[in-house]
């Protein structure tokens, strides 16, 4: 099995987690919605697992959007200049993203092990499995930044022409 076939591989089985959760979230979001105005009934437990399945679902989507570059970004500088300094300058912002990430993961991780001993009121579970959506979705987050900035070593100068863009959509399936 060659490697991007791997990386295709990879890149569905997290897309997948994705999609899936997205459609756990608005199934359970119809389901509390009918709940609560038609019978009036309300769970604490299913509106704390709704708050945080949207907290893994939006977190989650950072790393998707850096792998399928569909985050913003503002190229007006970007794509006035020439394909060999693109390369660099795409370079050194996903190194720029990479180190608030990994600040992000530091202190998200700090802060889920200082409070994670506490029980949520909801789910009565640890708040360790809450909070630890930050710092796991982050770790996930620089994989893919990782992965960004080999691809943007690799690709050869045509990809960081002004009509082409160094995106991994044609290496990934559409979402």
């Amino acid at each position: 099995m060659g490697i991007k076939r791997f990386e295709k591989i990879l890149f569905n089985i997290y897309s997948g987690i994705g999609i899936f959760s997205m459609g756990l979230l608005a199934c359970s979001v119809i389901f509390t919605v009918i709940a609560r105005y038609f019978f009036s009934l309300s769970w604490k437990e299913v509106s704390e697992f709704n708050a945080t399945l949207f907290a893994f679902t939006t977190f989650w989507g950072m790393g998707i959007c850096i792998l399928t570059n569909d985050h913003v970004i503002i190229d007006v500088f970007y794509n006035s200049v020439r394909p060999s300094i693109k390369r660099w300058l795409s370079v050194m912002d996903y190194v720029i993203v990479l180190i608030v990430d990994l600040m992000f993961l530091y202190f998200s991780y700090k802060y889920a092990i200082k409070v994670g001993i506490q029980i949520s009121q909801g789910m009565e579970i640890p708040m360790i499995y809450i909070y630890g959506i930050m710092p796991l979705t982050a770790f996930v987050s620089a994989i893919c930044i990782i992965i960004r900035i080999i691809n943007f070593i690799k690709a050869p100068l045509s990809k960081f022409e002004s009509n082409n863009s160094i995106s991994n959509t044609e290496d990934y399936p559409e979402i």
